[in-house]
């Protein structure tokens, strides 16, 4: 089946999308790209997907309409496993801008969507906006 995870331009405007949209859509949001059961693990946390819904919705209320930008620098996929290394910038209510560079390695589902994601950041820094 054809996926968002198929190409990197799909897959990172998919990603973009996780963080543009209003914040009582975000669960209708995200059940077109996740699986119901999706489950994020980062350098921190592990959420299922009620969590990532609810993480995704404070930041959607957080952050204003184009506040974030990313770029998909690396992209593989083999099967239902995919892989990606991404830059992105996020502008922070006050001003500031947050940087990161970040790994992904995920699972695929055989609908498309993802069934799993294991984020980790290479680097994040702050500067002034």
């Amino acid at each position: 089946m054809a996926s968002f995870c198929d190409k990197v331009d799909t897959y990172q405007a998919a990603l973009l999308s996780v963080f543009t949209g209003k914040p009582e859509d975000t669960e209708a949001d995200l059940s077109k790209l996740l699986h119901p059961s999706f489950t994020q693990r980062n350098d921190t946390t592990t959420r299922n997907f009620a969590d990532f819904v609810a993480h995704i919705s404070h930041i959607r209320q957080v952050l204003s309409a184009g506040s974030v930008d990313l770029t998909v620098t690396q992209f593989l996929r083999d099967g239902n496993q995919i892989a990606e290394r991404h830059t992105s910038t996020m502008k922070m209510p006050d001003g500031t801008v947050r940087k990161a560079e970040s790994f992904q390695f995920g699972e695929i589902a055989e609908d498309g969507r993802i069934v799993s994601i294991i984020d980790t950041m290479l680097r994040w820094f702050t500067c002034a906006g």
